[in-house]
């Protein structure tokens, strides 16, 4: 006899990529989904239920809110399926208009399409799916030597510029804690950093970014007079290294003379090439907040 297939809430969530949390919210606030309840109070989900939930997060990674997307998934199968296709057909046209005023090293239609993503989809979202993607397709370009150094630089600069922008108009109350940001002596990529700023505002923190390559001193004199409650170093490339870890570990030294503000270290330049005492590593903002 053929039973019933059910899943437990840890297989939804590895099969969904939801949390557990998540999974409860929605169920609660949104009422997506009615798991049934065995006795003990678990509960258990049908494969329906699975697939509704699958179609939540491609209608969210697409852009729309989960409340959209819980009105949207009550649409007849055929419908759904091409609000989806039509959602990630967005993201493909910003991406390819991207790189196509990329080639032309055309910075004013560049940041015209960040707007444009921006009003249509929210930074935090336009980070994840068009920014990002954007960032990673100019370094493929650049490192197969289809873009100069113009193009890279003219993209570059330009989403650089508009995240600045972002920071600077975005409101956040003048009591609100205060973090800074800043590169590692020698690296001046800046664009992860920034972007790590412009998602510390939306999670209600004012933020201060120091600029590319900054002197040790400059960081240290910035957190005696910002008194900052946390502090993000970044170093994406080995760069930060040249110096053998020197200016790092003089930053880490300075650290433990604060130690009510928190350090923390991201980016693949220097993690775990030297042994740090005040200051703490991290992988995502995740790590930082958790602490």
């Amino acid at each position: 006899m053929n039973k019933k297939l059910t899943y437990s809430i840890q297989q939804v969530a590895d099969m969904t990529g939801l949390s557990k949390q998540v999974i409860r919210k929605w169920e609660d606030r949104y009422g997506i989904i009615t798991p049934e309840r065995m006795e003990n109070g678990y509960r258990i989900y049908n494969q329906a239920e699975v697939s509704l939930l699958q179609k939540i997060v491609a209608l969210t990674e697409a852009g729309h809110s989960v409340k959209q997307a819980a009105m949207l998934v009550q649409q007849e199968p055929e419908e759904l399926e091409e609000v989806i296709e039509e959602s990630v057909d967005r993201f493909g046209y910003f991406l390819y208009a991207l790189e196509e005023a990329g080639k032309l090293a055309d910075d004013k239609k560049i940041l015209h399409l960040l707007e444009q993503a921006h009003h249509q989809f929210g930074i935090e979202i336009s980070i994840q799916k068009v920014i990002l993607p954007f960032l990673q397709r100019i370094g493929q370009l650049w490192c197969d030597k289809e873009w100069g150094e113009y193009q890279e630089a003219v993209s570059s600069q330009t989403i650089r510029d508009f995240l600045a922008n972002i920071r600077r108009h975005f409101y956040v109350p003048d009591n609100a804690p205060l973090i800074v940001g800043s590169c590692l002596p020698n690296e001046r990529h800046e664009i992860p950093m920034q972007i790590l700023l412009v998602q510390c505002l939306l999670r209600g923190y004012r933020t201060l970014m120091l600029g590319p390559a900054p002197a040790p001193t400059a960081i240290e004199s910035t957190v005696r007079l910002a008194n900052p409650e946390i502090v993000l170093l970044s170093a994406t490339t080995e760069s930060a290294w040249e110096d053998g870890g020197k200016s790092l570990l003089a930053l880490d030294a300075f650290a433990k003379t604060v130690p009510h503000v928190k350090f923390f270290l991201g980016g693949a330049g220097v993690m775990g090439q030297v042994k740090l005492e005040a200051i703490q590593e991290a992988h995502s903002l995740n790590d930082v907040f958790s602490h």
